[in-house]
């Protein structure tokens, strides 16, 4: 399963800058269908998109459709089903994402297997989050926006949204993908998008969704692990590999598995990228 660190959001309705979104260096770009784009433009921004898509010969490139609860989402699965355009994306994110039955629907109508990210933004979604979790093939997104607005909440206080994103990050941890934060909403504010990046990273957030160009760069350092990062887990594997098998010290501390794992995965990722 791959793994991103930023993932950026371009309006359906803007194929003139979907080029620009690629050349951004995010890890990946999600062409949105549904917040972004108004109700009457929802049918230009399918077929605009599907069109380019149908031209894209790279990689990393996602897809939000609308929910599969409305008459849009429902449009936009039959487009996609139909559409040889659609092979051309990695993958989808499924908004509103209540239940598991919502990936299903979309499984089963699009016939083939493809990554799917749900986004858990309401409460209901948040008490089924481990069921959603089993069946998201592509990871998690975190909808802040939406989930703060139906409790009343506010999205911009770390604490309010606490719970949601320890839960969420613990139903992917149980399901074995990755978790994405929320958006930053202020895209003037670098530092506290680093900050905030680096609080959702130390809670087992993968990576972030990104609404500005000039937000990846911030994102992917906040994910990019430090040069100390790197020399530990090196040093642990290689204390691990000396031992021959054998109880092995690192920093005057035992070395057992989910350290080794822990250091593994921050190797790989440093690979990746």
């Amino acid at each position: 399963m791959i793994v991103y660190r930023s993932l950026l959001f371009v309006p359906g309705t803007r194929s003139d800058r979907f080029g620009k979104a690629v050349a951004a260096s995010a890890d990946a770009v999600i062409i949105d269908l549904e917040d972004a784009v108004l109700p009457a433009d929802k049918d230009r921004a399918r077929s605009e998109s599907l069109t380019w898509l149908g031209a894209w010969r790279g990689r990393h490139l996602g897809l939000r459709i609308n929910s599969p609860r409305t008459a849009f989402g429902c449009a936009d699965l039959a487009a996609l089903a139909g559409s040889a355009a659609a092979g051309r994306a990695d993958f989808l994110i499924v908004p509103k994402a209540d239940t598991a039955v919502d990936l299903e629907i979309v499984a089963e109508a699009l016939g083939r297997k493809i990554p799917l990210i749900p986004i858990i933004e309401s409460g209901r979604a948040l008490s089924n989050a481990f069921e959603v979790a089993r069946q998201a093939t592509g990871g998690v997104l975190f909808g802040g926006v939406d989930y703060s607005a139906s409790l009343g909440a506010d999205l911009s206080d770390w604490d309010a949204m606490l719970t949601a994103r320890g839960m969420i990050a613990a139903a992917c941890g149980a399901a074995g993908v990755p978790a994405y934060d929320v958006p930053y909403l202020d895209t003037s504010d670098t530092d506290g998008l680093a900050a905030s990046t680096r609080k959702a990273k130390a809670m087992g957030f993968s990576g972030r969704a990104c609404i500005h160009p000039d937000q990846v760069s911030a994102v992917n350092a906040a994910y990019a692990p430090s040069e100390a990062e790197i020399a530990d887990a090196r040093a642990i594997l290689a204390a691990m590999e000396a031992a021959g098998g054998g109880v092995a010290l690192h920093k005057g501390k035992m070395i057992d598995r989910p350290v080794i794992l822990a250091a593994e995965r921050l190797l790989a990722s440093v690979r990746s990228t």
